[in-house]
């Protein structure tokens, strides 16, 4: 047994060792931007896209929402609103998210404008 044991105590110490490097955390700084950016820069939207309009029922004041792959569920949740825009940026509604979520298929209910089948959903982060 002792003869066992000597040769495999150094091969624990090695795969301890190896281990603790995966444990302990890395710090790394986050980069820093040397220069400020300049004026008119383009920044990116703090709209995140929901998807798009299927259809619409001015009757029921209803519209139903092709959801995209990459919807956040905080903008599906009860009391988010969201907004119905034109491909060129124009408002058109502004919409509440409902229950009805079958598959990628969102039912809101407008509260206010028109939109229009094709229209863009956008959820304005807080």
């Amino acid at each position: 047994m002792k003869t066992t044991a000597r040769p495999l105590a150094p091969l624990v110490v090695i795969l301890v060792l190896a281990g603790c490097h995966y444990i302990t955390p890395v710090r790394r700084e986050p980069p820093v931007s040397a220069e400020p950016l300049p004026a008119g820069a383009l920044l990116p939207s703090q709209n995140l896209l929901v998807g798009r309009v299927l259809a619409v029922d001015l009757v029921r004041g209803f519209a139903f929402v092709d959801l995209a792959s990459t919807a956040p569920a905080a903008a599906l949740a009860d009391g988010a609103e969201l907004v119905a825009r034109t491909d060129d940026l124009r408002e058109t509604a502004r919409l509440r998210p409902s229950r009805y979520v079958r598959g990628r298929t969102l039912g809101a209910r407008i509260v206010s404008g028109q939109p229009a089948s094709g229209n863009e959903v956008v959820w304005p982060t807080p």
